[in-house]
């Protein structure tokens, strides 16, 4: 073996262990990113009194939560608490939500309009008359009313409608609350409920574990993209319903989220990430995620929502339900 050959074998030999240290570090990458992975859970639209009603005056969402030994943040709409006649009831079970010490608790607006839909004035005072029970329970219970959820994510029709109301909620004290991941659970409810109706009970499983599953990809999905936005793992925020669907399968959802590594925090440490300090490059009402809120070239964010997950049959399934109730 000449010099040349030599040198070169020594050179080849010096880039496979580049390439080799560059794969390591790849790797160790990955594997902290999968270590950092964390969600706070969220949940609107609470109390659901129908569903109190139907199990016999008992929220099984929240003995189940009562379980788990993890924080939830709940998004309140007083205005549920007259959705039948069981007022003072009502009122029992949303102290009963807001006195659990893992439980921070957030204003949903009263009535639950679409601020994009409505007059600044209108919702203003929706937002306040939806304080008025829930500010004095919190304070009892030691706590304080400090987040600001909007009904469909909807925070206005256009940037100057979107700071007016900003600037409104920052002098009540409010903290509006962003989301990252939600699945439409919404939607799974409805297929799952008309199915346990109908006594088809593999149906409804089966409708239970397909949310389960389109949640777990999805988390996937805005795990990914997080990473090329920030360029590092976010603190997600999980937003979900206080429904049927989630009384039997929010507890398997966090099982497999734990099996996954993520680890459960509360609202609080998910918005102490940077990343919810970004600036917004959407000013329309649609409710998308703040990770595509993030991304300020149209042309890659609009690739990146229609690469989002999606459960195809489920979304027709509801079509067809939504038009026979017509």
């Amino acid at each position: 073996m000449d010099d040349r050959t030599a040198g070169a074998g020594t050179r080849s030999g010096q880039g496979m262990r580049r390439h080799i240290l560059a794969a390591l570090a790849c790797i160790c990458a990955l594997y902290a990113h999968a270590q950092e992975r964390s969600v706070s859970i969220t949940i609107d639209d609470v109390p659901n009194v129908h569903l109190y009603v139907a199990d016999g005056n008992v929220s099984r969402l929240l003995k189940k939560l009562d379980s788990m030994s993890l924080p939830v943040a709940i998004f309140i709409n007083e205005g549920h608490l007259k959705q039948n006649k069981s007022f003072e009831q009502n009122k029992k079970l949303l102290e009963s939500w807001i006195s659990k010490p893992y439980v921070t608790v957030g204003n949903h607006s009263y009535s639950h309009e679409n601020y994009g839909e409505t007059s600044f004035e209108a919702f203003s005072e929706d937002v306040l008359k939806g304080e008025e029970l829930t500010r004095k329970m919190a304070e009892n219970a030691g706590k304080k009313l400090e987040y600001f959820r909007f009904p469909f994510n909807g925070m206005g029709k256009d940037s100057a409608e979107q700071a007016r109301m900003h600037a409104f909620l920052t002098e009540h004290h409010y903290i509006s609350t962003p989301f990252t991941v939600e699945s439409e659970d919404w939607l799974f409810t409805q297929l799952y409920e008309k199915a346990l109706k109908e006594g088809k009970v593999e149906e409804a499983k089966a409708i239970g574990n397909r949310y389960v599953d389109l949640s777990l990809k999805l988390f996937d999905h805005f795990d990914k993209i997080a990473l090329k936005v920030t360029g590092k793992p976010v603190k997600q925020i999980y937003l979900c319903h206080d429904n049927r669907l989630n009384t039997d399968y929010l507890p398997v959802l966090i099982k497999k989220l734990k099996e996954k590594q993520y680890r459960m925090i509360s609202l609080t440490e998910a918005l102490s990430d940077d990343a919810y300090r970004l600036p917004l490059h959407y000013n329309g009402n649609w409710g998308f995620s703040w990770i595509y809120r993030w991304v300020k070239d149209v042309g890659e964010r609009r690739s990146f929502m229609q690469s989002e997950p999606s459960d195809k049959e489920a979304q027709q399934a509801y079509e067809t339900l939504t038009k026979n109730k017509k």
